[in-house]
């Protein structure tokens, strides 16, 4: 064959594999949906008996707002829910039957500064009865953390803490001395007993997780700090955790590496949606759309999210992504700016 023919051969190659790629992940479309009446900065959800659920926020002096609310896509109706009794910022939440779950975060500190306080405290909202509960604390205290439901489990992974040892009673600030978490601990929420599995490689916080298949996949967040700007990077690292093996493996990276991201799965695919991030004195946030396909290890690009933001609440309910609030300007970047937004994504 000529070298013409062998560049012909390699770029027809290219745009085979490049239109199997485009095939593998069909672009889907997002709409609008009724707004959130009470917008926030990191808020967190989930979805239970055909309702998206939204908590917690952080309001501009770093005091949890403990929003709470339900929306019910059918009705196209949102409504307010009691708040927990200590409520948090920077916490992570999951499903398990008619409860909502919500665990550590960060509140104000005892000494009334305005530090990030890690919390080690766990609740449960019973919808039924409409009350919150508490439960054993976690074992470890930590705030920008993420969690899943698996069954009747719940996996909290990753986040940020005071370090061991420290004293620091107005808590964590930029620039402080902090401790980043690999940790993976499990909820049983049948005996309400904790336990402690093997650690990520990679501490971090700031990212998601998510559950396909066996495994618990954690995308994105940051290092070096849980504050952005100039005290911490972000990373593109995607770790897997085989749970019957209690093993980690690396798998294919993010195509863009981001904090305070969301992450959702349908049909055996992660969607990885918005975040925030600083290139030098540059400091933004994301519209991008990465759907990751932990059967090949491949990634690809969808729709982009309609309003760029970091720190909203991500839901599934069927086949459909709700993105709910958050903010469209990177932390450390002057006031933010609050989203009310509530944009559903369909593939």
């Amino acid at each position: 064959m000529t070298r013409n023919g062998k560049r012909s051969s390699s770029l027809w190659l290219a745009l085979v594999l490049c239109f199997a790629t485009a095939q593998a992940f069909a672009q889907g479309a997002w709409t609008q949906g009724p707004p959130i009446p009470q917008g926030a900065n990191e808020v967190i959800g989930g979805s239970l008996n055909g309702n998206i659920y939204v908590y917690g926020g952080q309001d501009p002096v770093s005091k949890p707002m403990g929003i709470f609310w339900k929306f019910d896509p059918a009705g196209k109706q949102w409504t307010q829910l009691p708040s927990n009794p200590v409520p948090v910022h920077h916490g992570s939440s999951a499903v398990v039957g008619n409860k909502f779950y919500v665990f550590g975060g960060f509140r104000l500190p005892d000494s009334g500064k305005n530090g990030w306080y890690p919390e080690s405290k766990a609740w449960v909202f019973d919808t039924d009865k409409q009350t919150w509960s508490a439960l054993p604390d976690m074992p470890t205290p930590r705030g920008a953390l993420s969690a899943v439901a698996v069954g009747t489990k719940i996996y909290v992974v990753g986040g940020a803490k005071i370090p061991t040892g420290a004293n620091m009673p107005d808590g964590l600030s930029g620039g402080s001395p902090v401790e980043l978490l690999a940790t993976l601990e499990v909820l049983d929420t049948e005996t309400n007993t904790w336990k402690q599995l093997k650690p990520m490689s990679l501490p971090r916080n700031h990212q998601d997780v998510v559950h396909v298949d066996g495994r618990l996949y954690v995308v994105g967040g940051r290092v070096g700090s849980c504050f952005s700007g100039g005290w911490s990077s972000n990373v593109s690292m995607n770790e897997a955790y085989d749970i019957a093996k209690d093993t980690w493996i690396t798998r294919a990276p993010m195509p863009t590496a981001r904090s305070g991201l969301g992450a959702a799965v349908v049909d055996g695919k992660i969607h990885v949606l918005g975040g925030e991030g600083w290139i030098d004195d540059f400091g933004g946030v994301f519209r991008a759309h990465e759907v990751y396909d932990p059967k090949t290890n491949t990634w690809g690009k969808v729709a982009r999210m309609p309003t760029p933001r970091h720190g909203f609440a991500t839901a599934v309910l069927g086949r459909k992504i709700y993105a709910v609030s958050g903010v469209n300007n990177a932390g450390g970047a002057g006031s933010l700016s609050i989203m009310a937004v509530n944009e559903i994504f369909e593939q």
